[in-house]
């Protein structure tokens, strides 16, 4: 390795590390919101093993990552479970005609994790197709030196147990910062979803630069704060919710019914025979 590839995998390594750490709000916000439907006394355990998984999956997806980038079907999923996480959460606990209460929801333990955990590689695969993008290329082969990027990922994997704890915290002090968070959770889907499509249309590779993602979610969080203290955003914005409202829960509705059957198939199966008997 030649001292003029080691600067630049150096550089890159430091770009990671803090494109990660600020990317990291979403996840870190949504494993925070997810573990709330739960009671005080699980809580804890849910965000320890959704920030294990958070670890683990983009650990996976480092090393598959070639293979993600190569099938696209596969962000497709990803991309339309967060989206759909978004407006499954949003249409339960908030109604636009309530003036935007927040409602309490509670969920089963295996539930939660089962979402969050779905969340977590979701957001696994854009973090890490965003990180392959960033990589420095072999002069001769134009190959990407992916040393870096492990390093980087690596390092940067710590910054979500450092915010994390601020999360909940956060969470306990501005509710409205819940909600929000499944905004952030969609938002993400709503990128990949836009950069797939682009994909498909133009046959080139749209990827929104990671900066632009932040200033998304610093613009999200802001809009949250002020719609809960200002009463002159709210009406800003409760006709935009309005309209939002009903695709929402057309959406979330959509998704129910194409996995109604599997739903029953599972029902029919816990039954006992003798329940089926009688």
């Amino acid at each position: 390795m030649t001292s003029q590839e080691l600067i630049a995998g150096l550089w890159v390594i430091a770009g990671l590390v803090i494109i990660e750490g600020l990317l990291s709000v979403d996840n870190v916000l949504g494993i925070a919101a997810l573990a709330k439907e739960l009671p005080d006394y699980q809580q804890k355990s849910a965000i320890r093993l959704g920030l294990g998984g958070a670890y683990l999956f983009r650990v996976l997806a480092l090393l598959i990552a070639s293979w993600l980038i190569s099938n696209t079907w596969v962000r497709w999923l990803g991309a339309g479970y967060l989206v759909w996480l978004m407006c499954s959460h949003l249409t339960r606990q908030i109604d636009p005609d309530e003036q935007g209460k927040i409602k309490t929801i509670r969920a089963s333990f295996a539930a939660v994790l089962v979402q969050i955990g779905l969340m977590d590689l979701s957001l696994s695969i854009d973090n890490v197709i965003a990180a392959v993008g960033l990589a420095p290329k072999d002069p001769e082969t134009r190959v990407p030196v992916m040393w870096p990027i492990y390093v980087g990922v690596g390092i940067a994997i710590l910054a979500l147990q450092a915010i994390a704890p601020h999360a909940v915290t956060l969470l306990k002090r501005y509710p409205i910062l819940e909600p929000a968070a499944f905004v952030l959770i969609g938002y993400v889907g709503g990128i990949l979803i836009y950069e797939e499509t682009y994909h498909v249309v133009t046959g080139e590779t749209a990827h929104i630069p990671p900066w632009v993602k932040f200033v998304g979610i610093l613009i999200i969080i802001c809009l949250a704060l002020l719609y809960d203290r200002k009463l002159a955003v709210k009406r800003l914005l409760r006709p935009l919710m309005r309209v939002a409202w009903p695709i929402m829960k057309g959406f979330s509705a959509a998704v129910a019914m194409l996995f109604a059957p599997f739903k029953l198939l599972v029902s029919a199966l816990k039954r006992k025979p003798a329940d089926i008997v009688d």
